[in-house]
């Protein structure tokens, strides 16, 4: 009995690492914890937000997980500078889902309401949701905006300020 458990332990094992692109995992970044269920998902999130002329400003990274990182950090610090809402700390997450109906189940789940969103931020669990499929800086920047914002005022402001923050965000981030 004891061998069978050790030899189901050890091709348990032996699939887990082989399969380790299949598994969930978080990246640390310097704002953020980033979580995704699966490399595929992160590599088309890493392809599809393309940074065009800020690229230059972003650090890179030997990995698709360091260029992530380096991206969603450099974007939080240009929303930082476009609301001239500077924060010395700042702490949230994000999920990254294959597509916008992980999106809308996350919604779903938290809100208990149907909606057609690709990402949102919700301030009480303090994590942004992305869609690998509709990553673009403009759709990131608003979200981030949404953070930014959340952090920066001691009192949450209005839900229609909150937006038009988080429009201007968007908007500006390519400047």
């Amino acid at each position: 009995m004891r061998r069978f458990s050790a030899t189901s332990m050890l091709i348990c094992l032996s699939l887990a690492l082989a399969c380790g692109s299949a598994a969930a995992f978080d990246i640390e970044g310097r704002y953020s914890t980033i979580s995704c269920a699966n490399m595929e998902i992160l590599e088309d999130f890493n392809y599809e937000l393309y940074m065009g002329r800020l690229k230059s400003g972003v650090r890179g990274g030997d990995t698709i997980r360091e260029e992530v990182s380096s991206k969603l950090d450099f974007i939080v610090e240009k929303v930082m500078q476009v609301l001239d809402m500077h924060l010395r700390e700042l702490s949230f997450e994000i999920v990254i889902h294959e597509s916008r109906q992980g999106v809308q189940a996350s919604f779903q789940k938290i809100y208990k309401q149907e909606v057609g969103y690709i990402a949102f931020y919700s301030p009480s669990e303090n994590v942004v949701f992305l869609s690998a499929e509709d990553a673009d800086l403009r759709v990131v920047a608003h979200e981030i905006g949404h953070v930014v914002a959340e952090h920066y005022f001691q009192v949450s402001p209005p839900a229609r300020i909150h937006e038009v923050m988080a429009q201007y965000a968007e908007k500006h981030v390519t400047d």
